[in-house]
């Protein structure tokens, strides 16, 4: 049975615990804090369900779902996104529209001129790059889109995602499969036709993709999980000494000197130098200090059904950054899951700073409602103030897969290929998403 140490019980941690447990393994999870689940956190507030960090998973493939499933409890207590509330917004001079959802939506929408229209159906005719350099996420929607459908559609999705700066982001690292429906495919529609082709050749029904959470919150996953592990998640960890022997590693931890076959580190980037690593492969691992986490502020705001005029008919809106707002965007959170308000009450989960803007970041509550509520009474039509707030401000939130992050991946690899039994698994390395770090887990093998 090898035995494996993981650090970190975040939803990376935790999940590739679970996942390994399952296949024989004996695994310890060790956890600085005295709270599991990271940034994963799901707050009750007089009758409000606030997340402070992810609101959601996508079930994107038969595994995540098989994964999940596969969590003693964990099945009933899922909830799945409301389909009433399947259409997203975004903000264009002022007022907000609803994003197309079809191509006779995306002709007809008054969302983007008919200029920009016709550049998009031109987009399967323009010729794949064959310039072998790092290409940023804006110049290329800006080459095979066009200028507006960068600004008032790729521009604002960044900002939904990573909280990021598209000229800055590198679409291979960031977008990888947008980069290979262009590299396997020559482009975006292109690609997505192949896709269409593929699975009716197959003749198996496509999965059907989901956004789900808990009737608890998102947190219910890395409780729930950190239940079937048992005494394998230790939380409040002083971790004294990891060393690599000649076979395996040594990690004392609380006045333990344990020996294992391998070690899963699951820290953020900038948490690697706290770790008690041995010298050389501390000097290794230290240019990932070098990764970009911009601050974001997740304020949650509850108010009255009859204060807000919007029709919060979908699951949020985003808002491009050439429309000179102070957030990033604003998710609609009872309208897409069940629970997350009292009866007569509405609940919105709002995202400002970012990359886009660090300096509009803030802990304080006071001055951060101060900042966000003029935008969100004239684009939703709010008329009173709220009756509840909820502020989490994270000071480093999301790795920015930035133009020549191929260099911190290959400081990975290099120290992984260095020092066997050594893996590195968290959102700076497998994708930022939950389901890529779900996905990253469900991949380990013994």
């Amino acid at each position: 049975m090898p035995r494996i140490c993981i650090i970190g019980a975040g939803i990376s941690g935790l999940a590739a615990a679970w996942q390994l447990r399952q296949q024989g393994a004996d695994c310890i999870v060790l956890e600085k804090a005295q709270r599991i689940g990271g940034a994963i956190r799901s707050e009750q507030i007089d009758g409000f369900l606030a997340e402070a960090g992810p609101n959601s998973i996508q079930i994107s493939n038969p595994e995540i779902a098989a994964f999940l499933n596969s969590i003693p409890g964990l099945k009933d207590q899922q909830i799945t996104a409301n389909t009433a509330a399947n259409k997203r917004f975004l903000v264009r001079d002022g007022r907000v529209y609803p994003v197309p959802m079809s191509p006779l939506q995306a002709l007809t929408t008054p969302l983007w001129s008919r200029s920009a229209k016709l550049r998009l159906l031109k987009e399967p005719f323009v010729s794949r790059r064959e310039d072998t350099s790092e290409e940023s996420v804006a110049d290329f929607a800006c080459r095979r889109l066009g200028s507006e459908l960068y600004h008032y559609a790729i521009n604002p999705l960044v900002g939904g995602i990573y909280a990021g700066k598209p000229e800055a982001l590198s679409l291979r690292y960031a977008f990888p499969k947008l980069y290979a429906l262009e590299a396997q495919n020559g482009g975006l529609i292109r690609g997505a036709l192949a896709k269409m082709r593929a699975s009716k050749k197959t003749g198996q029904p496509r999965f059907k993709k989901s956004i789900i959470s808990f009737k608890d919150g998102l947190e219910s996953l890395p409780q729930y999980l950190s239940k079937a592990l048992g005494t394998s998640v230790q939380t409040g960890v002083r971790i004294e000494r990891i060393k690599r022997n000649v076979t395996n590693w040594t990690v004392d931890w609380n006045g333990n000197s344990e020996r294992y076959d391998r070690v899963i580190i699951t820290a953020p980037a900038h948490a690697l130098s706290e770790l008690p690593l041995p010298q050389d492969l501390q000097e290794a691992l230290a240019p990932l200090a070098a990764i970009e986490y911009p601050p974001v502020s997740v304020l949650s705001l509850g108010f009255q059904r009859s204060s807000v005029d919007h029709l919060l008919d979908g699951f949020g809106v985003l808002v491009p950054e050439c429309e000179q707002r102070s957030i990033l965007g604003a998710l609609f959170t009872s309208s897409f899951f069940e629970g997350r308000a009292p009866r007569g009450s509405i609940l919105l989960t709002v995202f400002v700073g970012g990359d886009r803007q660090p300096h509009l970041s803030s802990n304080n509550a006071s001055l951060l409602e101060q900042r966000v509520l003029p935008d969100l009474t004239e684009l939703l039509g709010i008329k009173e103030g709220p009756v509840m707030r909820h502020l989490t401000h994270w000071p480093r939130a999301i790795p920015q897969y930035k133009i020549g992050y191929g260099h911190y991946l290959k400081t990975i690899t290099d120290a992984e290929t260095h020092y066997p039994g050594l893996e590195i698994m968290s959102n700076y390395r497998n994708g930022i998403s939950l389901s890529y770090c779900l996905e990253a887990a469900i991949a380990a093998k013994l």
